[in-house]
C-alpha cells in the first residue's frame, strides 16, 4: 500500500514541478533534469511514469484539467451545469495559460501523444455526456461542440480577444453551444 501512495506522490510531484517550471520559464527552456531535480526524483523515474518525457507530462496534466472542467455538479439544471462547464473551461485555460501553450508545443513535438490525448479526451467527454443524460446518438455532437468551444477559447486567449469582457465571451460560448447542440 505505501508503494502505491509513494507512486502517486511521485507522479503528483513530477506534475507539480513541471507546472511550476513551465509557468516560470516556458516549455522550451524546461528540461527533464530540471523537473527531476525539482520533484526530487531521478530522470529514470520520470521516464518510467511518463515515457515520452515532457509531452507525456503535459498530456497527463491536460487530462487532469479536462476531468476538472467536466466535473459533475450536484445542483442546477442542465443549462446551469453547461454554463459552469464553459466558465470552468475558460478559467482553466486562463489560469494555466503557459501549461496550455506547453501542451500545444508538446503536440507539435510528439504527435503520438496527441493521438493518445484525443482518445482519453473522447473517453472522458463521452462519460460526462452520458452522465449528464445526453443520448448515445448525441455524444459525437457533444464531442464536436467541445472541440469548437476549446478552439474558440484558445483563439480568444492566445491569439485575439473576441469580446471585451468575460461575461460577453461566455455569452458567445453559450450561444455557440446552443446553436451546435441543435444541429
Amino acid at each position: 500500500m505505501s508503494y502505491k501512495r509513494d507512486k502517486e506522490q511521485k507522479i503528483e510531484d513530477i506534475k507539480k514541478s513541471y507546472t511550476e517550471l513551465i509557468n516560470r520559464q516556458g516549455y522550451e527552456k524546461t528540461t527533464i533534469r530540471q523537473i527531476a531535480t525539482k520533484a526530487e526524483n531521478s530522470v529514470g523515474i520520470i521516464y518510467h511514469y511518463f515515457p515520452q518525457g515532457k509531452p507525456s507530462i503535459a498530456a497527463a496534466i491536460y487530462e487532469d484539467n479536462i476531468r476538472h472542467i467536466t466535473a459533475l455538479y450536484e445542483y442546477g439544471t442542465k443549462s446551469e451545469r453547461i454554463d459552469k462547464i464553459l466558465k470552468n473551461h475558460l478559467v482553466s485555460h486562463r489560469e494555466n495559460f503557459e501549461l496550455y501553450r506547453a501542451f500545444d508545443q508538446a503536440i507539435l513535438a510528439d504527435s503520438d501523444v496527441f493521438e493518445s490525448v484525443k482518445k482519453k479526451r473522447r473517453d472522458i467527454l463521452l462519460e460526462y455526456a452520458l452522465d449528464q443524460g445526453f443520448s448515445v446518438e448525441s455524444v459525437s455532437n457533444w464531442l464536436r461542440i467541445y472541440n469548437v468551444i476549446d478552439a474558440l477559447i484558445h483563439r480568444h486567449l492566445y491569439i485575439e480577444k473576441m469580446c471585451d469582457s468575460e461575461t460577453e465571451f461566455l455569452d458567445l460560448l453559450n450561444s455557440v453551444f446552443e446553436s451546435l447542440n441543435k444541429v
